[in-house]
């Protein structure tokens, strides 16, 4: 067992049984943030790849600014 193993087991040892639960409820956490590690990677990756399909498809002509002026004025008109 390594040092950090060790110590974190006398620590556990020295709790009381009616704070077990607690422990538990995070140790039970820690594990499985760690074994979701590899789905949460597979996942972000495969959301990357569906924005990345989307890349490139408005015109050349296309202009942010005027296209949010104009949904602006549509939605809010003249304040002013």
């Amino acid at each position: 067992m390594t040092q950090m193993k060790e110590r974190a087991v006398a620590l556990i040892e020295r709790i009381p049984d009616d704070n077990m639960f607690y422990v538990l409820n995070i140790l039970e956490n820690i594990e499985e943030m760690s074994s979701n590690k590899s789905d949460d990677k597979k996942q972000a990756m495969e959301a990357l790849q569906n924005i990345l399909k989307f890349s490139g498809r408005l015109p050349a002509d296309f202009d942010a600014d005027k296209e949010l002026e104009e949904a602006r004025e549509k939605k809010y008109g003249s304040i002013g």
